[in-house]
């Protein structure tokens, strides 16, 4: 071999080692390891920290030294203690649990997906659900405050289509204590964590679940439910994928009809991905471009913002304003926010 054989092979091999660090701290968050570390006074036996995780001593030794050797932690005579990356990595636990949790499956896949005919991948719902919800603290929470906020409107009833496990209508719950929710969320896994969660906050008084995807909820919205304001979170992108946009058309009408008066607001996300000045944004290289990947094979259609803005038009629904996520969390300007509601009819 030449003499550059070996640093071409390190740089040619280190995408594989990044592949198994993101999934190893997946799984050093989701497994308790790296809570029950944190909370220790000091370094942890292993093999105590094993018993009490109900886990298996030697593998996850195993884990623990891969991620030592990549600087994430320390193992020192069969103790283990957290160090500064592992910290800096925990920030950002909800990105591993979307896209490793929830997505790792689907990557394993694409291979497959790839042929002609193929069925779309699948993914994990649970993980998906709750990763989502978790980072939409940062994205899409903020911009329903802003256009919620700035409209002067403060919802007495909120209806999520789309909920996930919960944590815009917990968050909804939280800010403004008068209000009650209703959600709806057709995968079983993320409906029965969004069960969970809300009964863990106590406000299940508060907020009404149905297992049922939008557009059968609002084929037949159940009694009693008289929402103000509905959210679609990242879920017009699911039934344009899936139901095509005669769907999306025929469900923005009849919620109108159904509730002339109500509030709309929909978070969605740019299609970019042909746009090299956006992706070469460093959140675009490293989040951005991966799911635009995952929405390909997994039967989610993303559009352009000229697209959406058309839709709602055809929808007979007024623009009452439109925002991005906040400069500090993303500037790239991908993700789209729409406060709208039926216009009135002409004279």
């Amino acid at each position: 071999m030449d003499e550059g054989f070996e640093q071409r092979l390190i740089d040619g091999i280190r995408p594989i080692a990044e592949l198994f660090l993101a999934s190893c701290l997946h799984h050093l968050f989701a497994s308790g390891v790296y809570d029950a570390l944190n909370t220790a006074d000091g370094p942890r036996d292993i093999e105590a920290l094993a018993e009490d995780l109900d886990l298996d001593a030697e593998r996850l030794t195993g884990l623990l030294l891969f991620l030592a050797n990549e600087g994430v932690l320390t193992v020192r005579d069969g103790r283990a203690t957290l160090g500064a990356k592992a910290h800096s990595y925990a920030e950002f636990r909800s990105w591993y649990t979307f896209f490793v949790g929830g997505y790792a499956g689907t990557v394993g896949q694409i291979g497959q997906a790839l042929r002609h005919g193929a069925p779309f991948c699948t993914r994990e719902g649970r993980d998906v659900g709750t990763g989502s919800c978790e980072i939409a603290h940062y994205d899409g929470m903020p911009m329903m405050h802003t256009l919620l906020t700035d409209a002067g409107l403060e919802p007495a009833c909120l209806l999520d289509l789309g909920c996930g496990d919960a944590q815009y209508l917990i968050d909804l719950c939280r800010r403004m204590p008068g209000a009650t929710a209703w959600g709806a969320e057709p995968d079983p896994d993320a409906f029965e964590q969004a069960r969970t969660n809300i009964e863990a906050e106590g406000l299940g008084d508060r907020i009404t679940l149905v297992n049922a995807s939008a557009e059968s909820f609002l084929a037949d919205p159940p009694s009693g439910c008289s929402p103000d304001t509905i959210v679609f979170g990242y879920v017009l992108q699911e039934v344009l994928g899936q139901q095509g946009e005669k769907t999306v058309l025929q469900m923005l009408r009849s919620l109108v009809r159904a509730f002339p008066d109500i509030d709309i607001v929909v978070i969605e996300v740019d299609q970019k991905v042909t746009e090299p000045s956006v992706m070469r944004h460093g959140l675009a290289r490293n989040f951005w471009n991966l799911y635009y990947l995952l929405h390909v094979f997994t039967n989610q259609h993303l559009e352009t913002r000229p697209f959406w803005e058309d839709l709602f038009e055809r929808a007979g629904l007024e623009c009452r304003a439109a925002v991005t996520t906040p400069a500090s969390v993303d500037s790239s300007g991908v993700e789209l926010g729409y406060l709208l509601r039926g216009r009135e009819p002409q004279a």
